[in-house]
């Protein structure tokens, strides 16, 4: 159990059944200071963040969403490519290294467009620009989008 953690720290988290060094960063209100400034790096999570960040290090596994990377990939892959991946692919395909977790008050939009709370961030190869989401929130796997979800 994690009971403390700063801003941009590391945690290991096993990913595809290998240990996993993941840095953990804050993307959601902890990061602004009471003026509204982005806080100086390696500010203390909140509680809030380190209660999210338990949940997901107990509870999710990647390798129950291989499939749903797999069509996210593809879906993208449709856009400029003929390549197509199975399951099977999702670890040589994705390369995650960090935690994004935005616990915020504004996290549904007008429109209704609902932001993941916890997710993981990285790169992809289906697209290299903007990378990879896989978003949680309130306990519940979101979907699979590009990595400006998140931010």
């Amino acid at each position: 159990m994690i009971t403390a953690l700063k801003n941009k720290e590391s945690i290991t988290m096993k990913l595809f059944g290998k240990d996993t060094v993941l840095k953990v960063f804050s993307t959601g209100d902890n990061k602004y200071d009471e003026s509204g400034d982005i806080k100086p790096r390696g500010f203390d999570l909140s509680r809030e963040e380190i209660d999210v960040l338990n949940w997901f290090v107990d509870n999710v596994n990647i390798e129950d969403y291989r499939q749903e990377i797999a069509d996210y990939c593809n879906e993208q892959y449709d856009m400029w490519s003929d390549n197509k991946i199975t399951a099977d692919d999702v670890e040589d395909e994705i390369d995650i290294h960090s935690i994004a977790i935005n616990v915020t008050e504004t996290w549904k939009s007008k429109d209704g467009y609902v932001y993941p709370e916890i997710s993981f961030y990285g790169e992809c190869q289906c697209d290299e620009e903007h990378g990879i989401c896989i978003g949680f929130r309130d306990k519940t796997f979101l979907g699979i989008n590009e990595q400006d979800w998140t931010l």
